[in-house]
């Protein structure tokens, strides 16, 4: 694609991108009879469903009796290998608050997550995706969502660096000492991939993230974009007991949330297949 808002390729795929713009959260929604034992039909549209949005939202009305159903469930999805980059080093991870002094990642706390993509902070690119709740918050925990091919639409429309965004210096995550993690330089939109499909990588924190000289001002613009032009894109979802998200690594976020009795569980799978 050439990546000039006055092209007639991009201006062709921003028109079709503009055709499969969910107005809500049903238009992403599908609904699944039981996920330990999901219909070849169930499957075509949950794939259909993210192949025009780049995410689906499922809810079943039987709940998951086992991890290994779930693996099973992503499986047929399209997802075959999984990163293993968490804090359980396995292909599920629970997201839930824990009381230990020695985890600090957000994710596993009650405290809102700004938007970002998963792994922007990893040499390997996680293409996909997702979520399963096994326990809602009590209150608040609502996920928002934010296609990432709109985001690039809209900086197109208006901006012409977007080479400084696809360059491979763009982001830089320093090393860290605490996760054994070297320092990491990297895109931050990219269609160099097997699947010739935009890839993001990015986070709206500011703390320990830099940007080249290059793209300092290009990023400026790009946080603008997602807070202001793309909200009317964004959708907000607050994930129920057997319902789940699935996404080719779109930009998402989670609000804050208090527990009761019962803690809010959610368990998280990352895929290097895109879906």
């Amino acid at each position: 694609m050439i990546f000039t808002a006055k092209s007639a390729e991009f201006l062709r795929w921003a028109e079709e991108k503009e055709k499969n713009i969910p107005q809500n959260s049903d238009g992403i929604l599908v609904n699944i009879h039981d996920i330990n034992n999901v219909k070849t039909s169930e499957i075509a549209k949950i794939k259909e469903t993210i192949y025009k949005y780049n995410s689906c939202i499922y809810s079943s009305k039987i709940a998951l009796k086992s991890n290994t159903n779930l693996l099973k469930f992503v499986e047929l999805v399209g997802m075959r290998t999984y990163d293993c980059n968490n804090i359980e080093s396995n292909e599920i991870s629970t997201i839930t608050p824990l009381q230990n002094s020695k985890i600090n990642y957000i994710p596993y706390t009650d405290k809102p997550l700004n938007w970002h993509t998963d792994g922007y902070y990893d040499k390997k690119s996680i293409f996909s995706w997702l979520l399963h709740c096994v326990n809602p918050a009590t209150q608040g925990g609502e996920n928002y969502l934010l296609d990432h091919e709109l985001v690039l639409r809209e900086y197109l429309l208006r901006n012409d660096d977007i080479n400084n965004l696809m360059a491979e210096d763009a982001l830089t995550i320093p090393e860290s000492k605490y996760t054994s993690r070297s320092e990491i330089s990297t895109y931050i939109f990219s269609f160099k991939n097997k699947y010739k499909r935009l890839h993001m990588r990015f986070s709206m924190r500011k703390d320990n993230i830099g940007t080249s000289a290059k793209a300092n001002s290009a990023v400026i613009k790009l946080r603008e974009i997602i807070e202001g032009n793309c909200a009317k894109y964004s959708l907000t979802y607050k994930l129920q007991k057997n319902e789940g998200i699935i996404t080719n690594n779109i930009l998402h976020g989670r609000k804050a949330f208090k527990d009761d009795k019962v803690k809010r569980k959610l368990l998280r799978i990352r895929s290097y297949e895109r879906l």
